[in-house]
C-alpha cells in the first residue's frame, strides 16, 4: 500500500481534477482510483479490437430499449 498522498495515480488524478476545477475529498478518492482503473481496463478492451479501413464510427447513436422492456 502506498502512503496516503504519494500514489502517482492519486497525484495525476487530483492534478486533472485541479485543472477541471474539481475536488475530490480522501473520501472520495478510493472510490474514484477504483473507477478509473476500470475504466483503464475498458480502454485496453476496446483498443485491443481490430479496425479495418472500412470501420467507419456511427455518425448516429439510436439507443434500443432491451428485449421484454417497456417503451
Amino acid at each position: 500500500m502506498v502512503a496516503p498522498g504519494t500514489d502517482p495515480r492519486e497525484l495525476a488524478l487530483r492534478a486533472s481534477a485541479a485543472q477541471l476545477g474539481l475536488v475530490i475529498t480522501a473520501e472520495q478518492m478510493p472510490g474514484v482510483l477504483r473507477f478509473s482503473a476500470l475504466a483503464a481496463q475498458m480502454a485496453e478492451q476496446v483498443m485491443g479490437l481490430p479496425l479495418t479501413p472500412a470501420d467507419e464510427p456511427a455518425t448516429v447513436f439510436v439507443p434500443v430499449a432491451p428485449q421484454g422492456a417497456e417503451a
